[in-house]
């Protein structure tokens, strides 16, 4: 949540309590500068990660002015002020409609325009819209400066990228596959110590994996250069972020741009850095393992303790028709609208099959107890188009990569608390 921007004393207050940042920045640059000299590596990586340090600082202690407008807000927005997930629980926007079999179509997004070029309210509206930024419109902070058509604008862009998951339960892990195949799963699961089964709250998620063209925009924009969209641990691997001509991309592109022909192809080669970076400049965030596996297995408690959810996101059966993996024959990546036979209830496409999906969750968060994984691997869910086995492709099963892992088969789609948005209705 955007908050408002701090008094003079309280940047003065702020800079006096950055102290020990400001002698760590001073260290850094003597660091570097010697390396440079002396021609250390190590040294240089030192010295630019406190610079690094410094320059993530200096927007808390030179903020712009306590009043903000809607523009100031945008232009937060484009240059580097990330959102803030902690938001208060307003009322909820009304539920998505369950699309029809056929494909429903693709968002088109535009380039990103600097803010102080658009020539009113409604043109930055667009703008955000366009690029898929609409979740920054529906939140609390924002919409109090939209009229009531700009807001319905921004809440159907989000109905049609998006699908609604209702809170409930689900079931993970050796609890949820032993289930499926119809074995018993009753000593795997306690409710009361959480060891199975998870509550979900109510939660929205892209209804298609992110694209190459969508994620483009965040490169034109600049986000591999706004630091405040990065989390801290990932700044010292930033550099390494790059395509194959060197540029600030991911890892298969050229000269910053995707392939030519492949913009409705998921976007891969990046890291989950990364997948978060962009994630938060658009106004969302990677789903957790619990939803994205309650998105695809649509639980329902048949009764009190017993759970019943499916093993594919069209229900138990495998069908190779369905799913674009290794026995579906066609060798690669392929569009996000294709193999719409394959939807989830909730109308979500390709959670199974094309390319895994980061989440927001560690490998070790959901695994039985007595298995350890290092806890630095974050999981990832759905397989990919060269997933050879079945049984690989479910709804429940978990594999794993390091969140620096940029691999030619790991994309991502995005999630949204229901919670964070602002209600159509409350705005009136």
């Amino acid at each position: 949540m955007y908050t408002s921007s701090p008094s003079t004393a309280q940047r003065w207050s702020s800079l006096f309590s950055c102290e020990f940042s400001l002698l760590l920045a001073l260290a850094g640059g003597v660091l570097l500068v010697c390396g440079l000299w002396a021609r250390e590596p190590v040294w240089i990586g030192g010295g630019a990660a406190g610079l690094c340090l410094l320059a993530r600082d200096l927007p808390l202690w030179f903020g712009p002015s306590p009043k903000t407008s809607l523009r100031e807000i945008a232009t937060r927005l484009f240059r580097g002020t990330g959102p803030n997930n902690s938001a208060p629980a307003p009322a909820p926007p009304s539920p998505a409609p369950r699309p029809k079999r056929s494909a429903p179509p693709l968002p088109t997004p535009l380039q990103v325009a600097d803010p102080e070029e658009l020539s009113s309210t409604g043109d930055l509206v667009e703008n955000l819209v366009a690029t898929g930024r609409y979740a920054l419109l529906l939140r609390r902070e924002t919409s109090e400066h939209l009229t009531q058509d700009q807001l319905i604008t921004a809440a159907r862009a989000l109905d049609e990228a998006m699908s609604l998951a209702p809170a409930g339960k689900v079931l993970l892990g050796v609890a949820a596959e032993r289930a499926t195949l119809g074995g018993d799963a009753s000593g795997l699961i306690d409710t009361r110590l959480g060891e199975g089964v998870v509550e979900v709250e109510a939660f929205y998620i892209d209804r298609w994996p992110v694209t190459n063209e969508q994620y483009q925009e965040f490169v034109s924009a600049g986000g591999y250069e706004q630091l405040e969209f990065w989390p801290e641990e990932a700044l010292p691997a930033i550099f390494d972020f790059v395509d194959r001509t060197g540029e600030a991309a991911p890892k298969y592109w050229l000269h910053g741009h995707y392939p030519e022909g492949q913009g409705q192809q998921p976007v891969v080669g990046i890291s989950w850095y990364e997948a978060c970076a962009y994630s938060r400049w658009v106004g969302k965030r990677l789903p957790t393992d619990a939803e994205w596996t309650k998105v695809g297995a649509w639980p329902v408690e048949a009764s009190p303790g017993r759970i019943v959810q499916r093993r594919y996101p069209w229900g138990d059966s495998f069908d190779a028709k369905r799913a674009n993996l290794w026995c579906a024959g066609r060798g690669g990546i392929v569009d996000v609208d294709e193999f719409y036979d394959g939807d989830s209830i909730g109308g979500v496409r390709q959670l199974v099959g094309n390319v895994w999906e980061w989440t927001a969750s560690a490998l070790c968060d959901s695994t039985p107890k007595g298995v350890d994984f290092p806890t630095s691997l974050k999981s990832i869910r759905g397989g990919a188009f060269d997933t050879y086995f079945e049984n690989q492709a479910t709804c429940h099963f978990q594999s794993g990569e390091s969140p620096l892992s940029r691999r030619h088969n790991i994309g991502l789609r995005l999630a949204l608390s229901m919670s964070q948005l602002v209600s159509v209705d409350e705005h009136e």
